[in-house]
């Protein structure tokens, strides 16, 4: 899995198109909100595996065929838990929306609705400020990963996807459950929430709102970790490794 920022000069359009998908799934029930759900991923994915790939995305492909391969002869099974990095930008609008409403909420409770402002230059530095620590973010995924890693640094690879703006962070080594979702969650939890909650009892409105604009820019990871929590398995032994060149994670299990 490409390990994404969950926000990119496409998230209106797809922030649309989450709208369209939540308001089909409360008027037509969960069952079919799920099914919506597939039918979207498996075209946004369909059309993803069109794009062209980069010389950095063929090399890390060939050395997960290979790793593919010797894990399948060991009696591992692969379970392809992708998500598209359209879908999963469409869904960081939908699982960062509600946590950021919470945060406004209490944070005007504490604080109280006239308390403060930013003005003009404090947007621009919000503005400013949010670019710069998305490189933060793909960096901490790293750090992390590097951490839990066997080669640790040569194990992590970062780039960007130009066809979709999209920074990413990717590990080439299997890492176990914990360890993978340690390193998605952890950019959003140090770069989103924890200046939230530290906004709301400074009272600061520009931490705030750069608080919450990390939180959608790692929605993204939360997607894909969403999807790996929702994977039940019964296997004595299961291995996570980054998808390749697509927005999510492979799982190999063994019973």
């Amino acid at each position: 899995m490409n390990k994404i920022c969950g926000m990119h000069l496409r998230y209106f359009d797809q922030s649309a198109l989450s709208v369209r998908l939540v308001s089909c799934g409360r008027r037509v029930g969960g069952g079919s909100f799920l099914r919506l759900e597939r039918e979207y991923m498996d075209k946004y994915r369909e059309k993803e595996n069109e794009r062209k790939l980069s010389k950095a995305e063929e090399r890390r492909k060939a050395q997960f065929e290979q790793l593919k391969a010797k894990l399948e002869a060991q009696g591992y099974v692969e379970h392809d838990l992708t998500i598209g990095l359209v879908y999963a930008n469409m869904m960081a609008f939908v699982l960062a929306l509600p946590l950021s409403v919470l945060f406004i909420i209490v944070f005007l409770w504490h604080n109280g609705a006239a308390e403060g402002s930013i003005g003009l230059a404090g947007l621009v530095l919000v503005f400013v400020l949010f670019f710069v620590l998305i490189c933060v973010h793909e960096l901490i995924h790293g750090i992390t990963w590097a951490i839990f890693a066997l080669s640790h640094w040569k194990a992590v690879e970062f780039g960007l996807i130009k066809e979709y703006l999209t920074p990413y962070c990717t590990c080439s080594e299997p890492l176990e459950r914990y360890q993978y979702i340690a390193g998605g969650l952890m950019p959003t939890l140090l770069l989103g929430i924890l200046p939230a909650l530290v906004a709301v009892f400074a009272g600061s409105w520009l931490l705030l709102i750069l608080g919450i604009a990390l939180i959608f820019g790692g929605g993204g990871d939360m997607a894909v970790v969403l999807k790996l929590l929702r994977h039940h398995s019964a296997a004595r032994e299961v291995l996570y490794i980054d998808h390749p060149y697509a927005a999510g994670v492979v799982a190999f299990e063994r019973a």
